[in-house]
């Protein structure tokens, strides 16, 4: 007997430690830095968001009048939760402030989670040969943890008169897993995204409200554990 109900205790364990492993599958809601713990508290939570390189430099001269503009972050800046605020965030404009239309482009960061830091701005048309450009990036930018761009960003360049054929490496293999919006030139810059993908479906729960739920089911998930594993237990000693 004493076998027995040491087997059941030791299953009793088990699992409850399956169910505290699998808690982070509930609860995918890093911040993107991969140093989270799965509920949304890594350990650079509190860092401000920060752009930390573009494919331009800021000065640049000869830039190509087709070239596609990679700018890199420190976090995740991709997720849905974050896309309708970050599509009105990025901008390009001539010298005297006209807005010129962009095609911005997000990976799908429920598809390509390795790229989630990353934004393209690719003119809709060919840039004006000679010509200074500005690519400019508000400070309300957010990262899906919650947290802002340390400041706003200017990025001064001016156009060649020759094109470029190079693809950008990783939109190359992104392929059609972009969210993709289409800007107009002039007052109607920021205009309506081309492609919502699902983006009126998105919960305005934040990062924390997401964490809590996830907590729930987890907790829920153990006592259901604990609950069959008593019964198992007791129909088994009845029948004994």
């Amino acid at each position: 007997m004493f076998n027995h109900n040491k087997s059941y205790i030791i299953t009793i364990i088990l699992c409850i430690i399956m169910a505290f492993a699998s808690a982070p599958v509930f609860a995918d809601n890093g911040d993107g830095t991969g140093d989270g713990d799965g509920y949304g508290n890594g350990k650079n939570r509190d860092i401000p968001l920060t752009l930390e390189s573009a494919s331009v430099s800021d000065g640049a001269r000869d830039v190509a009048l087709n070239e596609t503009f990679q700018l890199d972050f420190n976090k995740n800046i991709c997720n849905i939760t974050v896309l309708a605020n970050n599509k009105l965030c990025f901008h390009l404009t001539d010298a005297d402030g006209n807005a010129a239309a962009i095609k911005l482009i997000f990976p799908d960061n429920q598809v390509q989670k390795d790229y989630k830091r990353q934004v393209f701005i690719r003119p809709a048309e060919n840039l004006k040969p000679e010509t200074e450009y500005r690519i400019a990036v508000d400070s309300t930018v957010m990262a899906k943890n919650g947290t802002v761009i340390d400041n706003a960003h200017t990025i001064s360049f001016t156009t060649g008169t020759d094109f470029t054929d190079k693809e950008n490496s990783i939109l190359k293999e992104l392929g059609d897993y972009v969210v993709t919006y289409e800007t107009a030139s002039g007052e109607n810059a920021n205009s309506v995204p081309v492609n919502k993908d699902g983006l009126d479906d998105v919960s305005e729960a934040s990062g924390s409200d997401i964490a809590s739920i996830a907590r729930i089911a987890t907790v829920i998930l153990i006592a259901l554990i604990i609950i069959f594993t008593v019964i198992f237990i007791a129909i088994r000693r009845r029948k004994q």
